[in-house]
């Protein structure tokens, strides 16, 4: 009995022991499966980062072809950052590198060209053009028959009209005030100053409404004569300036097609009608400025369109620039309330030659020549600051891009090699620019625009 006992304590622990083995076993088999599996994810998610990392420094940087001459300089559309201090705006400049892909270790020269050429494209200054300074000696030589332009011509009556952007946006603030305060302000200053016998309007545009969809149609059918052509009047004038705030869009169009209304009783035969345009940025409210302005210079009121571009970005710049060549006129960009006087002051000038030429004054004798080597010296000084700003900007790039390991130290070099090659080409074309126009200044208007025209004119 107790053997079989002793037989029945055996069998039952050697069923026991097995059933234990084969759960352990079934246990470990399991967790190892669990393991491999994990490991297996976990290369698979690492070879994915890296796949995704070697794509994303594979990636092909879109940028326009790098200027390489005077006339691709000229031409060569501002950057994101024209007329940006680094400093000023570290954050929103960091923030836009940082988007760049890091180049590969073995990237080489092509590469890194492709790069430098996204970076030209984001702190590329807006270089200065020489038909501006052409321009310019025009408006201080104004009544000079040499000029062979009748709309320069002195005239029995003197006439400016003012059209201002009242959008939303001309609420940013530039040194402690408005863009409109400041506007306001030149507005008043330039009216007060023109000779009491000229006459003077102001329009504005985009004050009614918001910047909302909602208040599109509203906004953009918004373009009015607040204060009508006559001499000036400084209550009137300022009770007009008061009427309005920046509010809506930015009906451009619909204002030029207004202007010719404004002039009806002004015709150009016997009037030197000038207009300024000032706008922060383009056309919102669906309109053709361009058409508007080729209508506007081909009618009976044949104006001088002056368009100032005020703190107005690259793609504001582009489309006021084509409004101002569709009217034969002028453009520039100002970027503070001093500029925006100089430009207004330049029509309280030929203003004061009218009315000199009205009364048969005894003109002034002015040498020409040296006035506008004066201009010239401006125009360089001008084109050399830009050129400095926008090596200083490359420079802090390439550093931060060095910084945080998006190029590595032999690709810094090269940057560094293209960098002294950019300033090159900026100082040969502000030294060839230079020399071009002091040599211009003694030629007769039709000589000096045949070949200002021919040598640099942009988007020829």
């Amino acid at each position: 009995m107790q053997k079989k006992l002793f037989i029945f304590v055996l069998v039952f622990l050697a069923l026991t022991l097995s059933a234990c083995s084969s759960k352990d076993n079934s246990t470990e088999a399991k967790e190892n499966q669990n393991e491999s599996t994990e490991q297996a994810n976990k290369a698979a998610d690492n070879g994915e980062a890296e796949e995704a990392k070697e794509d994303e420094a594979g990636k092909v940087i879109e940028a326009p072809n790098l200027p390489e001459d005077a006339q691709s300089l000229l031409s060569y559309t501002p950057g994101m950052f024209s007329g940006t201090f680094y400093d000023d705006d570290e954050t929103a400049i960091e923030e836009e590198l940082s988007k760049l892909p890091a180049l590969k270790e073995e990237d080489g020269e092509e590469e890194v060209k492709k790069y430098w050429a996204k970076l030209i494209s984001l702190f590329a200054e807006d270089y200065p053009d020489p038909n501006e300074v052409v321009e310019n000696w025009k408006k201080e030589d104004f009544g000079n028959p040499e000029i062979g332009d009748p709309r320069y011509e002195f005239k029995e009556q003197y006439n400016v009209e003012i059209i201002l952007d009242a959008s939303g946006s001309m609420a940013e603030t530039i040194d402690g005030k408005s863009m409109m305060e400041w506007a306001k302000e030149s507005i008043r200053t330039f009216s007060a100053n023109l000779p009491k016998e000229a006459n003077v309007a102001l329009r504005v545009y985009g004050h009614k409404g918001t910047g909302s969809d909602s208040d599109k149609k509203l906004s953009c059918s918004s373009s009015e004569l607040l204060y009508e052509m006559q001499s000036y009047d400084d209550a009137k004038l300022n009770e007009a300036l008061n009427q309005f705030q920046p509010s809506g869009w930015t009906p451009i169009a619909e204002s030029l097609i207004q202007a010719k209304k404004d002039f009806a009783k002004f015709n150009g035969d016997k009037n030197t009608n000038i207009i300024y345009l000032v706008s922060d940025g383009v056309e919102t409210c669906d309109g053709d400025p361009v058409k508007a302005a080729n209508e506007l210079a081909a009618s009976s009121v044949a104006p001088i369109l002056n368009v100032i571009g005020f703190n107005v970005d690259s793609e504001g710049q582009t489309e006021l620039k084509k409004i101002a060549e569709a009217a034969d006129g002028t453009y520039s960009t100002v970027r503070n309330v001093e500029q925006l006087q100089a430009e207004f002051d330049r029509s309280q000038e030929m203003a004061t030659k009218w009315l000199d030429w009205k009364i048969n004054a005894e003109s002034q004798n002015i040498d020409t020549v040296l006035a506008r080597e004066e201009t010239i010296f401006e125009y360089k000084n001008e084109f050399a600051d830009k050129s400095s700003l926008e090596i200083r900007n490359l420079d802090k790039a390439i550093l931060f891009l060095y910084k945080n390991d998006q190029i590595s130290t032999d690709q810094r070099e090269i940057f560094k090699t293209l960098r002294h090659a950019r300033y090159d080409l900026t100082n040969k074309t502000e030294n060839e620019l230079y020399n071009d126009l002091l040599k211009l200044a003694q030629e007769s208007y039709k000589e000096i625009e045949k070949e200002i025209n021919e040598k640099y004119k942009q988007g020829s």
